[in-house]
């Protein structure tokens, strides 16, 4: 009885042996593992995207990639950035699917959605004598992402749920939104014209950058630091929006016009208008994007520089290391500084001053903070006098400063030498009249 039960068992487990190889071969026979595709995204000449998001053709051009737009009247071609055709591909290319089917178990191609596809791609190629790559997907009522193409059309694919989203995208998603595309490093010169307001051109020298316009700044220098900064932030302005479908630009006059030259011959140049009804809203026109775009007004008035404001402000240039002698008056005192072998010190005095280095650096920071004048206000009261002298006592800058209480808070005249008045801070000003007092105690000169 025993062996036949040990028979009996080995013949059950022969059978499910059996039957599991057979359901596995089945299996195998309609289950294919195969690479999704053979061949590698190189050369590629075109991208035809026919999505959920819309539709349109990527094509590679000589200085990057365009996008071919379908609009009302006509198709709207943009500039594309590059990096992203590439991600785009790439995604496209290194799909893993979960499993092929061969021989397609529903029957064909269309029993999987696929002859109605949500997302259909062609890529076409540069290269003679190469096909183009057909790839389609779709999901089903379950979700899953099924999909097929023409290097390997004998299978359908079971693919990751996110690879369709991945790759069904608006051509928003590749437009290049930068209004311009310039060196930052190779700028030489810079223009801004507004029709009501500040216009400036400056030129880039050796030393720096100078004004050629407006004529009474002509030759002037202009801040290497403020025009740096401005000339960076419109290498990374970006628009709000392109407009995709035909915009007719009349022929107003731009409210703000900005120029930009190197070692091209035509300059990189992008204008703003007004849009009609909508002052928060600026038109844009630029030598670098095809098409039209919007910007915020925000975002615009950050644009608009006077020359004042990338004017050179410094009011006076002074090589330190020549001053060894400082003469203060201030009221009915006057005070006698000389620089000797450990520090400055008064000339009544052998004790060391110390402070006075930091005086005279704050000297060359000060900055004008309005336009100067040819002459000093009635309303202005003389209060210090400065004079920086070397070795031999011959006068390098002499400064007087002036209060004036129609001034802003904050500032004071200052007259450097025999020429303009300079509205400057008055904090250099206050800390001088706390170390040199007008009071009793004056020192000798």
């Amino acid at each position: 009885m025993k062996k036949i039960s040990f028979v009996l068992t080995i013949l059950m487990l022969a059978l499910i042996a059996g039957g599991g190889y057979w359901y596995t071969t089945l299996n195998r026979e309609a289950v294919v593992t195969s690479k999704w595709l053979s061949a590698s995204f190189e050369n590629v000449r075109s991208i035809h995207v026919q999505g959920k998001q819309g539709s349109f053709m990527l094509d590679a051009a000589q200085d990057g990639w365009n996008a071919q737009v379908p609009g009302k009247s006509w198709n709207i071609v943009a500039r594309v950035v590059p990096e992203k055709v590439d991600e785009f591909l790439n995604v496209l290319a290194e799909l893993d699917p979960y499993r092929s089917i061969g021989g397609f178990d529903r029957g064909g191609p269309e029993e999987y959605g696929l002859d109605s596809p949500d997302l259909k791609v062609i890529v076409t190629f540069s290269k003679v004598g190469v096909d183009p790559v057909t790839v389609k997907l779709t999901s089903d009522e379950t979700g899953r992402v099924f999909g097929w193409n023409s290097s390997s059309p004998a299978l359908v694919y079971e693919l990751d749920k996110k690879s369709l989203a991945q790759l069904d995208q608006p051509a928003s998603n590749f437009l290049d939104t930068r209004v311009l595309q310039f060196d930052e490093e190779t700028v030489n010169r810079l223009q801004l014209v507004q029709p009501f307001g500040s216009s400036w051109l400056v030129e880039k020298r050796k030393e720096g950058y100078y004004f050629a316009l407006p004529g009474y700044l002509q030759e002037k220098p202009a801040s290497d630091s403020a025009l740096k900064l401005y000339i960076h932030s419109l290498a990374i302005l970006r628009a709000n929006s392109l407009m995709l479908e035909p915009v007719v630009m009349d022929k107003r006059i731009p409210a703000l016009t900005i120029k930009l030259w190197d070692e091209k011959k035509e300059p990189a140049v992008v204008e703003f208008f007004t849009v009609k009804g909508q002052p928060e809203l600026y038109l844009g026109k630029s030598s670098w994007l095809t098409v039209p775009f919007t910007l915020d007004a925000q975002s615009v008035s950050q644009l608009v520089k006077s020359a004042f404001d990338v004017q050179g402000r410094t009011v006076i240039k002074l090589d330190l290391g020549k001053v060894t002698r400082l003469i203060v008056s201030h009221g009915d005192n006057r005070y006698g500084v000389v620089r000797g072998e450990t520090g400055w010190r008064l000339v009544t005095s052998k004790k060391d001053l110390p402070g006075i280095d930091m005086f005279l650096w704050r000297f060359t920071e000060l900055q004008f903070e309005a336009l100067p004048l040819n002459n000093l206000p009635d309303s202005a009261v003389r209060l210090m006098h400065c004079k920086l002298a070397d070795d031999n006592g011959e006068a390098l800058k002499e400064l007087t400063f002036y209060a004036d209480p129609k001034l802003p808070q904050g500032q004071c005249w200052m007259k450097n030498g025999g020429g303009m008045y300079y509205p400057v801070s008055s904090r250099l000003l206050k800390d001088l009249q706390g170390m040199f007092p007008a009071g009793s105690i004056g020192s000798g000169s």
